[in-house]
């Protein structure tokens, strides 16, 4: 089977050794037909020797054919002078024997055709050294001529079976490096979080393998083929090789290197097919020049990159689920934001609009109670749409990571008593009741963005908690921790909504009789509190079955004077 084959996903089973077919879910391709016609494969090395029973010398850098042609002449060579130097002592009726474990030798280390040559040259030395007359190829008794053929003939099956026995080992101890092998991969792949994690765990692995250069080439956004991943890293191709990978990638088909398609191409390139696509395009390059393809680890090339195109579609439709949410959370919060304009900005500017239009029409037959309510409800209104915008813009500086933080020694009482006067100043009867523990440390964050927060939550609470139910502001030690909590007695939250009044521009209630705001406060109040290394919490009932509590916690400052 040939390696450089174009490779699809499986759900019924793996490839099929014996019949050269990889079967898929709806999909039947012919590793060995599409190998030959694109001439992937070229033939083994001269010598004869079958490259499988080459492993332990090719690890020790000898060629096939040396051990093919040494092994068989030492072997004979030195069982001939043993037996010579014995004959002379000891006389020997079956010296014959001895050849066989040549031969057997010879098939062990050199494969078959190793073992026809010992058993030739075994027939000759035999022949030559043993067989009367000695010193010459004739044989006198006839006896002796039926003797050495049937010698020659139980060589040939010896060192056949042995050679046979040998490339069965090797096979098993190869197909055992190669499960190892894709066990191994498959691992990595299991373990990769992400497109580029698996595409440089695919190089790297099958380079590794293999001993090539690998790389895995894979479409943009745009549709435009590019390089992903190499291995080693920073690899480039040549106009060829870009070309070879795009027809890889149209048709399907193997190209490059050792192929019928673009074979100037430096790189040998496999489309890798998901059951209805090309999910990506593999690249190669030997590091043995002119090595073949098939000599690479022989089948385990083809199940590598099944494995692969099975993480890569997995992996690319992760990301495009990924921003499908992105794109679907985007839509929701610019219809949620336009809502919030509509709705929020809306009445506070027909508010002034209608105040203004007063005043200028029945302005001078107003008393002037009447003009300062109108001034009021103008300045109140006003007031209000400031706060809007100034959300928006704290909301847009949190996202966007332009939010500067000071961290500093915090003087808490300070910072309290300033979101209160703000918030009082919206509304005049707003009821707090702030207490601090003895001995409290100084928190380290940033004071003008904790006033905001205690003011959003100040603010919150009067929305819908009632100006008229009182709030407590208490900070204490905890932990390490300076710990701040805002506590009203309004109706409380469900448990179910706890996380969720964090989220942006989400408000609790519907429709005209919602509390005016954009849905930002809290989740404005939770990026900051993050941005200045603390946490945000909020917990209902807080007490008596009833109201909310929300619990500000910072570090405590250490060695700086508040």
């Amino acid at each position: 089977m040939s390696d450089c084959a174009a490779v699809s996903h499986s759900n019924t089973r793996g490839p099929d050794p014996s019949q050269g077919h990889v079967h898929r879910a709806g999909t039947v391709t012919s590793w060995d037909s599409m190998a030959q016609e694109s001439k992937l494969d070229r033939p083994p090395p001269s010598g004869g020797a079958n490259p499988r029973t080459a492993t332990t010398p090719a690890a020790l850098n000898v060629p096939p054919w040396f051990v093919a042609i040494v092994v068989p002449l030492l072997a004979v060579g030195a069982i001939t002078a043993a037996g010579y130097a014995v004959s002379d002592l000891i006389a020997l009726k079956n010296i014959s024997m001895l050849y066989l474990a040549a031969v057997v030798v010879s098939a062990l280390a050199g494969g078959r055709v190793s073992a026809l040559l010992a058993a030739s040259l075994s027939f000759l030395a035999y022949n030559f050294f043993f067989i009367e007359p000695r010193w010459t190829f004739t044989i006198a008794q006839p006896d002796e001529v039926v003797a050495l053929f049937m010698f020659v003939g139980v060589a040939l099956v010896t060192g056949t079976l042995a050679a046979r026995r040998s490339e069965q080992a090797e096979a098993a101890r190869e197909q055992a490096r190669s499960t190892t092998a894709l066990f191994e991969f498959s691992r990595k792949l299991s373990a990769s979080l992400g497109l580029d994690a698996v595409l440089t765990t695919t190089v790297g692995h099958i380079g590794q393998s293999l001993g090539a250069q690998t790389m895995v080439l894979v479409d943009d956004e745009a549709g435009t083929l590019s390089l992903a991943a190499s291995e080693p890293p920073g690899l480039s191709l040549a106009p060829e090789a870009v070309f070879a990978a795009r027809a890889a990638r149209d048709k399907r088909v193997p190209t490059g290197l050792s192929t019928a398609i673009i074979p100037e191409a430096d790189y040998a390139f496999l489309p890798i097919l998901s059951a209805q696509r090309v999910v990506a395009v593999f690249g190669m390059r030997p590091l043995v020049p002119d090595q073949s393809l098939r000599s690479q680890k022989n089948g385990i090339l083809v199940p590598m990159l099944e494995q692969a195109a099975i993480a890569i579609d997995r992996a690319q439709w992760a990301r495009a689920s990924a921003r499908a949410a992105v794109s679907r959370e985007s839509e929701r919060l610019q219809s949620a934001l336009l809502s919030s304009l509509s709705h929020d900005f809306r009445t506070p500017l027909a508010s002034i609009t209608g105040a203004a239009t007063s005043l200028r029409q029945l302005g001078d037959k107003m008393d002037a109670p009447t003009r300062d309510d109108l001034l009021q409800s103008i300045e109140e209104d006003a007031g209000q749409l400031n706060r809007f915008v100034a959300n928006l813009f704290d909301m847009t500086r949190i996202e966007s990571g332009a939010l500067k933080i000071r961290r500093e020694a915090l003087d808490l009482p300070e910072i309290v008593e300033r979101a209160v006067t703000r918030v009082r100043t919206i509304d005049p009867g707003f009821a707090v009741s702030i207490s601090f523990a003895p001995n409290l440390p100084a928190a380290r964050g940033d004071a003008v963005l904790l006033e905001q927060v205690l003011f959003n939550l100040l603010d919150n609470a009067r929305k819908y908690a009632g100006s008229d139910q009182p709030v407590a502001v208490f900070a204490r030690a905890e932990d390490g921790e300076v710990s701040l909590s805002v506590t009203d007695q309004g109706k409380g939250i469900a448990a179910g909504d706890l996380e969720r009044i964090f989220d942006k521009f989400y408000r609790r209630g519907s429709g005209d009789g919602r509390a005016a705001g954009t849905g930002l406060g809290l989740s404005i109040a939770r990026g900051f509190v993050t941005a200045m290394g603390g946490t945000i919490s909020a917990e209902s009932p807080a007490a008596r079955k009833r109201g909310t509590r929300f619990v500000i916690r910072l570090p405590v400052a250490r060695g700086e004077a508040s």
